[in-house]
């Protein structure tokens, strides 16, 4: 990779300039760069290198999440109380803080695309996608992906705990083990997959870039703001950017929007393009704008609240006394309806715990919703690339309170069975949320969030008037500016979406790699 000065960046015209060095943003530089395209791929976090490589900090390499300083810090919009949102700010964005957790979303999920105008993004036309991305090792699941370019392993330890917890499910009713990461839309319980092997991180700058660096037509840019597009009527001309407090110009034939749901519609709101209305305030007198009203809007994310349960005084002996294993990893997941007329399930309810009694003898058990009636949007508060945007998430509908209190209803009961009980104090479950009046405000007052941002440049016809961009990526009223990032999905899908992600940026990559502007 050639080496980068700031006196470089507006001395080049690439072919392509990748907006976002997050999961999308890996994908799109490997795949376009691959057709002889000068690519750039323009981050605003350090790009630490190869990521066996000695500079690579040794934490974002590990199977774990990993907080600040590879955060940006963002914040949901006041609720209450302070509500983190998480963002990965370092070259390979999310996928190198997040907690690995990877799972393919529903056929129902996809198919809601299409009925939403996304045509040709049902499940049939992303699965080719959804498996050139999967390596799922050591597994003889049918259907699923078995030579991608990310490496993906299934959960299988367990211990004497979780293996009462399947007892107390199967007594409900609850078939397993099912694919609990698999496209089905069957109720059950089953064991995740992680985009790790043991405590060894994957993510999308290992597996995408790793074994691309060393490409001349590829630059790699990190440290590296983006502030805005720069366009001229329906063509863009590439992006400026602020790099050690200095701003410069890309110049690009083409520019891809990668900053995931977040960062890419904040920069296009900067840019003049959204809703008119709303921007010409923020924005002022003489700023160009090109009226698309779905920029930030439709902003989805997965949320739910947790049960703290008590864990008993003797709880680590008992893991010893029943043949625990010491230094595996132990989870269980389980796929519920909150309501039996529901067509697919949309409770996960998953647990966790290590080799002995948590430090503070609080074992937590989360309940996510996973589909949901939230509707939020993402808004520049100013003109400044440097100002935090506001990110309002629409939490607290009454119909989504409800699902998540029914969910913790049923796990509370499961968590009182006979062949669990003893696992935790006498009155844990009490403890752990109060009685079934108050639910709805204790799930107030503890939301847990997925951190899964989608939705904020959404795919659709230019007759839908909250879509942003066309069927291959490109946005409305443009020639030459395209989204591959999470922004396009039009509706969330269940579960962990990480992996939908690398799929439609490698579903955009090969459409931008078929109109390369490179001469053939």
């Amino acid at each position: 990779m050639p080496e980068v000065t700031l006196e470089d960046l507006s001395e080049v015209t690439f072919d392509t300039v990748v907006a976002g060095g997050g999961t999308a943003g890996c994908v799109l530089a490997n795949r376009l760069s691959a057709t002889g395209e000068r690519v750039a791929l323009v981050e605003a976090g350090p790009d630490f290198g190869h990521s066996r490589g000695g500079a690579w900090p040794p934490a974002l390499n590990h199977a774990a999440y990993v907080p600040t300083p590879y955060d940006w810090g963002y914040h949901v919009a006041p609720y209450g109380y302070d509500i983190p949102f998480i963002r990965g700010r370092v070259l390979g964005g999310s996928s190198v803080i997040n907690a690995v957790g990877i799972n393919w979303g529903l056929r129902e999920d996809y198919a809601r695309w299409v009925q939403l105008g996304a045509e040709g993004w049902g499940f049939e036309d992303l699965r080719p996608y959804l498996l050139k991305v999967e390596r799922l090792h050591d597994d003889d699941a049918p259907g699923r992906g078995h030579d991608g370019a990310l490496l993906v392993t299934r959960d299988r330890a367990t211990s004497p705990l979780l293996d009462d917890l399947r007892r107390s499910y199967a007594a409900a009713g609850l078939p397993g083990p099912i694919d609990a990461s698999g496209p089905d839309a069957a109720e059950g319980w089953g064991y995740g997959t992680r985009n790790a092997d043991g405590d060894e991180r994957h993510h999308a700058a290992r597996a995408y870039l790793d074994d691309v660096r060393d490409r001349t037509n590829l630059t790699i840019i990190g440290d590296t703001l983006i502030d805005r597009v720069l366009w001229d009527g329906d063509t863009v001309t590439g992006v400026a950017v602020i790099r050690d407090g200095r701003r410069r110009e890309l110049r690009a034939r083409r520019v891809v929007l990668a900053a995931g749901a977040i960062g890419t519609p904040t920069v296009l709101q900067r840019s003049g393009i959204g809703d008119a209305a709303a921007l010409a305030p923020i924005l002022g007198a003489g700023v160009p704008l090109h009226h698309l009203p779905g920029v930030g809007r439709n902003l989805h994310d997965h949320y739910g609240s947790r049960l703290f349960m008590r864990t008993a005084p003797d709880f680590a002996e008992r893991l010893a006394a029943r043949g625990h294993v010491p230094g595996t990893r132990q989870s269980l997941f389980a796929r519920v309806k909150s309501d039996p007329a529901l067509p697919a399930y949309d409770l996960s309810i998953g647990v966790n715990h290590g080799d002995t009694a948590p430090p503070d003898g609080l074992l937590p058990i989360t309940v996510f919703l996973i589909h949901l009636a939230a509707e939020g949007s993402v808004t520049v508060a100013d003109a400044d690339p440097h100002s935090h945007p506001v990110i309002d998430l629409d939490i607290g509908r009454d119909e989504d309170l409800d699902a998540i209190a029914r969910g913790l209803r049923w796990l509370r009961s499961r968590l009182t069975d006979p062949a669990v009980r003893g696992w935790f104090a006498a009155d844990a479950a009490a403890e752990a949320a109060p009685v079934d009046a108050d639910l709805r405000e204790h799930i107030r007052r503890n939301i847990f969030l997925f951190h899964h941002a989608t939705g904020t440049g959404r795919l659709g016809p230019v007759g839908d008037p909250l879509a942003v961009a066309g069927l291959d990526g490109r946005v409305h009223g443009f020639t030459n500016l395209y989204i591959g990032d999470a922004s396009l999905m039009p509706s969330i899908p269940r579960g962990m979406m990480i992996l939908t992600v690398y799929a439609m940026a490698e579903k955009i990559a090969a459409g931008l790699a078929a109109t390369s502007p490179v001469s053939r």
